[in-house]
């Protein structure tokens, strides 16, 4: 492994890899920013108007894991570890993906309202994302690796505040909510969310094992 690296080192790497994931980045937190408008919107109108925004996003990401799968395979010597790149960027995409998938349902379940706690696992959502985009963008001859770890652990204690966030939300919502339907759609709101806020962790923990194994 070791001259594995040096070898590596000598080579001319492709530096475009650093510009897709950080396309990656950039999708996942345009996609937060348009999911907080969604659950800070007093309309069901607004909320609607905004699916068409996060579909347009979505698309954006689902562009940028085909411009790696292609750059992949057409570069002879990578900066990272192939399999980590790929690994990143999809993790990357599936955030764009769960907020779209989040969003949908706000569409496909004719949505009137929100759950009460959805803004404050948005805003949750939100910040994990800046701080995914900031790490993303420190990737480039990794150099500052503390600072991306600090990334990551903020990621993981916002994922862990979601998750009580959203265990209390379901409480209440069992205890408070009497309509079934009403319930359903709300629970499957909330769970959307909160599987964001995993996906969100999981781009966290793609980076520190890429920090561990290129520091």
């Amino acid at each position: 492994m070791w001259l594995d690296r040096v070898i590596k080192s000598l080579l001319p790497h492709e530096e475009h890899f650093f510009d897709l994931l950080e396309r990656g980045a950039d999708c996942a937190l345009q996609s937060a920013n348009v999911l907080s408008e969604c659950c800070s919107a007093r309309s069901a109108s607004e909320r609607q108007a905004l699916v068409s925004r996060i579909t347009d996003i979505e698309h954006a990401a689902d562009a940028v894991i085909r411009d790696v799968y292609d750059a992949l395979n057409k570069t002879f010597v990578t900066p990272l570890d192939r399999s980590d790149i790929y690994a990143l960027a999809t993790d990357l995409e599936n955030v764009s993906d769960r907020v779209h998938s989040t969003m949908m349902r706000v569409v496909v379940h004719a949505m009137e309202d929100l759950p009460p706690a959805s803004q404050e696992l948005a805003a949750k959502i939100l910040e994990g994302c800046s701080e995914i985009h900031s790490a993303v963008k420190l990737l480039r001859g990794m150099k500052r690796v503390a600072e991306i770890n600090r990334h990551c652990k903020a990621i993981a204690k916002l994922e862990h505040d979601g998750d009580q966030i959203f265990r209390s939300a379901i409480v209440e919502l069992f205890n408070t909510e009497k309509d079934a339907i009403h319930l359903i759609k709300h629970k499957e709101f909330l769970e959307g969310l909160e599987n964001t806020l995993d996906a969100c962790d999981d781009v966290a923990n793609a980076l520190e094992a890429l920090v561990i194994k290129n520091a």
